[in-house]
């Protein structure tokens, strides 16, 4: 009983309607790794130190992106139903992109545009509250969302599975982008990188505030 009803979930999977919202579930699970988030959250300190910080200076940097990070966490579950979902990544991911050229700038012309520490630390903040605000905390609330009931548990593991190589692909990427592409050029690789992430939400992706999952499963089938 047990295997044909595996056997029925993964047909089901490959349903037009439904192969669509399980291959956009999973190119936002991974998009979101490229957009930088974990790479400042993992080498925070190095980059830090790249910029000319000494190394206690770039851990307390750090420790106040963390604190940053988790603050905003929860400010954006206490008003998501509110807001909602699309709304949050159009105000999150446009504020990642503006931060993410300006920590670019900084490393390409700060000192001659005499750019101090303190704007750098300014920019990544305004990142890190902009991504926590956003997609850090709507990827997961999107995922558990947006599948119909019958498919949820599967396709929601294939999407994590994405999300989690993503994220091992930056952790083991960044620190040769930020040697071979330079710091600016990896930051501007990660602000380009959140314009495909959000052209599939506002295109894509159904406004899930609000909705039954039958309302949500009658998108997909339409889109098939």
């Amino acid at each position: 009983m047990l295997e044909s009803e595996v056997k029925s979930d993964w047909k089901l999977l490959l349903t037009p309607g439904i192969f669509r919202a399980v291959l956009i579930g999973s190119a936002i699970a991974i998009l979101g790794q490229f957009m930088g988030v974990n790479a400042v959250l993992y080498y925070g300190p190095s980059i830090f130190e790249t910029s000319g910080l000494s190394s206690g200076d770039s851990l307390f940097y750090q420790a106040l992106i963390g604190l940053v990070n988790m603050g905003t966490t929860v400010l954006a579950l206490l008003i998501i139903d509110r807001v909602g979902r699309k709304k949050l990544v159009y105000i999150g991911v446009s504020g990642m992109i503006v931060s993410l050229i300006l920590i670019g700038i900084y490393f390409l012309k700060g000192e001659s545009l005499g750019m101090s520490s303190t704007f750098l630390l300014g920019c990544f903040l305004a990142y890190i509250f902009f991504t926590a605000g956003s997609i850090s905390a709507v990827i997961f609330v999107f995922l558990s969302e947006m599948y119909p009931t019958r498919i949820r548990g599967l396709a929601m593991s294939i999407a994590g599975f994405s999300l989690w190589v993503g994220t091992y692909l930056i952790g083991q990427l960044t620190p040769w982008m930020l040697e071979n592409a330079t710091p600016a050029g990896t930051f501007f690789l990660f602000a380009f990188m959140c314009i495909p992430y959000m052209l599939i939400v506002w295109k894509l992706m159904p406004e899930t505030a609000g909705k039954s999952l039958e309302d949500i499963e009658r998108f997909w089938m339409k889109k098939k």
